[in-house]
């Protein structure tokens, strides 16, 4: 039986560890997200996060449409967990641990970003204004 979590194609192919054999040719397709403002409900730390994330992820084509949720759940903890510095609250391991593995699934400790290689960006042909040269 195996235990280990299914890597997703494209986290094989950027870390170059993709073997026509172990591919999934029936795994979907997705587009790098468009979203580029923060959910209202985020905290105001969450959303200043948002916007320093969201810039970097989708030009570097790692966070589609479905990924936005996890990473405004990454904002909001991080928003909480600026908070709590700020009241002197302690913050517990379970939080940080959360952080930390939300982090790591869109390769944002050091960790992580040397198993990502950034693939170029498919741009739509209808939005590519060099499609017709």
């Amino acid at each position: 039986m195996n235990h280990y979590k299914p890597i997703p194609t494209a986290l094989k192919l950027l870390q170059g560890t993709a073997r026509p054999h172990r591919m999934n040719t029936k795994e979907p397709k997705r587009k790098v997200a468009k979203v580029k403002s923060p959910p209202v409900w985020l905290n105001s730390e969450g959303k200043k996060e948002w916007k320093r994330l969201i810039k970097e992820l989708t030009n570097d084509g790692i966070v589609t449409n479905l990924d936005t949720s996890m990473l405004a759940t990454f904002c909001q903890m991080w928003g909480e967990y600026i908070a709590g510095v700020k009241s002197g609250e302690p913050v517990g391991v379970t939080h940080m641990t959360q952080m930390r593995l939300l982090a790591a699934e869109f390769g944002m400790t050091p960790a992580s970003r040397t198993k990502v290689e950034a693939l170029p960006i498919e741009v739509e042909p209808e939005n590519d204004p060099w499609a017709g040269l």
